[in-house]
């Protein structure tokens, strides 16, 4: 059984978030810079190809969209490990989830089971998916 600690997860993931983000914005940065220099002493007499400059922006552009994708599997990632950490929550507490027909069914959360890294809440013996959660109330209620 692996037991993980979410303060412990979620500090180092953010220290990570930022040393990436800082070489990011650096690269972008250093990208922009070199575009400009490149300009800025061309020769006259012989202008940079509009074809060049095309592909260079062109390459500018993939490179930004490249890093917005990492962003945003980042922040997918961190809310992915969130719901991983916070299942144990929802032990002892009342839960109404959709059966597999689609009708609500609430029950007691008895366990919480992990398949394929993914968390099940156990009532009365099913596993439901996180995502099945409709309504979270205190035990007895």
């Amino acid at each position: 059984m692996t037991t993980v600690s979410a303060a412990g997860t979620t500090a180092a993931t953010q220290q990570s978030n930022k040393a990436t983000g800082a070489m990011q914005e650096m690269d972008k940065d250093m990208f922009l810079q070199l575009l400009v220099t490149q300009l800025r002493y061309q020769d006259p007499l012989d202008p940079q190809d509009n074809s060049e400059f095309v592909a260079q922006m062109a390459q500018f552009t993939s490179l930004e969209q490249m890093q917005n994708l990492n962003n945003t599997m980042a922040k997918l990632l961190d809310i992915q490990s969130s719901l991983h950490n916070s299942a144990p929550a929802f032990l002892g507490l009342s839960v109404t989830v959709k059966d597999d027909n689609g009708l609500p069914l609430t029950g007691i959360v008895s366990a919480v089971e992990y398949d394929n890294g993914k968390p099940r809440l156990v009532i009365d013996g099913n596993r439901y998916g996180l995502e099945s959660v409709q309504k979270v109330t205190a035990g007895g209620e």
